[in-house]
């Protein structure tokens, strides 16, 4: 009889995100030890109960829940970390220096300063393949929209009521660098407001007003977000809309970020309907790639951290003082 090895996969952060990680790796084709990771004891009986959920018991993958890394295994295959942008260096540095790890994925934001953009990339090394799960160049709904639309360069508006401009910015930048193959060239956050709100996260804050990115080829990306209503957190409400303008057609996309029901329509009359995929759909498909091919659709570390590092610049610049907060971070996850 064959042996099949087991391959060890850590999600570290086993919160709302990495539960989801979790329920997704039930459906890995590979025969999975899976470590999670989290010191909140409440975060830990969320992931489980959503393992459960989703069969994991019956998927012939193990799991096993720890409050720290040190019960960790000394070699790990995978390792995603779904921590807040502030903790994930040091979870980063910590594995580094503390096991084999054969590759990564980090969560966007990846990093709140350019110092901690730094440390994530010394540790993981040049060696070592890593990916950021800013997924939405996977999307089949916006592969088929960019067949459709074309590359570029292309003047593209997005538009919500509080949606969280501030962490999902790098979504948008992301996408529309792989959608034109331009190279992000400047985040310009002169147009913000003055007060950045409260997010839902204690000791995080988000974005209102306008953020442009600019492109290589004259690609322009613009974002606007809405202040959160009186009394409320900021970020719990959903992108509205998205337009693409082409030399000769203009989309429009409602609902970019549905889970249900988005549709995105030409002015010439063609309409494309579709969805974002839950992360929990997303992340079996992702890893089983990883582990059997060794690579995926995702942006590479080194990639992303250049859209990083030009995000934190444009912030930066126009970062208010906000109490315990130091002048060259920016708070938000």
């Amino acid at each position: 009889m064959v042996t099949v090895p087991t391959r060890s996969v850590a999600v570290v952060g086993g919160g709302q995100l990495g539960s989801r990680h979790l329920q997704g790796l039930v459906q890995c084709r590979e025969i999975l030890s899976i470590h999670v990771v989290d010191p909140d004891p409440d975060a830990l009986g969320v992931a489980e109960e959503r393992w459960f959920d989703a069969g994991g018991p019956r998927s012939g993958h193990t799991v096993e829940f720890h409050a720290d890394s040190d019960g960790l295994p000394s070699h790990l295959d995978l390792v995603i970390v779904s921590t807040t942008a502030g903790a994930r260096p040091s979870v980063v540095e910590y594995l580094g220096a503390n096991a084999t790890v054969g590759s990564w994925i980090l969560e966007k934001v990846l990093a709140q300063s350019d110092l901690d953009l730094d440390r994530i990339s010394t540790s993981v090394g040049e060696s070592t393949p890593a990916w950021v799960n800013t997924w939405a160049r996977t999307t089949p709904w916006f592969r088929e929209l960019r067949g459709e639309v074309g590359p570029g360069p292309l003047v593209v508006e997005v538009e919500g009521s509080s949606w969280g401009m501030g962490c999902n910015a790098v979504h948008f930048v992301d996408l529309f660098a792989w959608w034109t193959g331009e190279e992000l060239m400047e985040i310009d956050g002169a147009e913000l407001d003055r007060c950045w709100p409260r997010a839902k996260r204690p000791g995080h804050h988000e974005l209102s007003g306008r953020l442009r990115a600019t492109f290589s080829a004259g690609t322009t990306v613009l974002l606007r977000s809405t202040p959160p209503m009186s009394g409320a957190t900021a970020g719990s409400d959903a992108v509205d809309r998205m337009s693409i303008r082409t030399a000769d057609d203009l989309w429009t996309v409602h609902q970019p970020f549905s889970e249900s029901s988005g549709s995105a329509v030409s002015d010439s009359g063609v309409q494309i309907k579709g969805r974002i995929e839950y992360q929990s759909e997303r992340t079996a498909p992702l890893v089983d790639s990883i582990l059997t091919t060794g690579t995926c659709e995702l942006p590479d570390l080194a990639t992303s951290t250049g859209q990083h590092r030009l995000l934190l610049a444009g912030l930066l610049r126009e970062k208010p003082r906000i109490e315990g907060i130091e002048p060259d971070r920016v708070p938000i996850t």
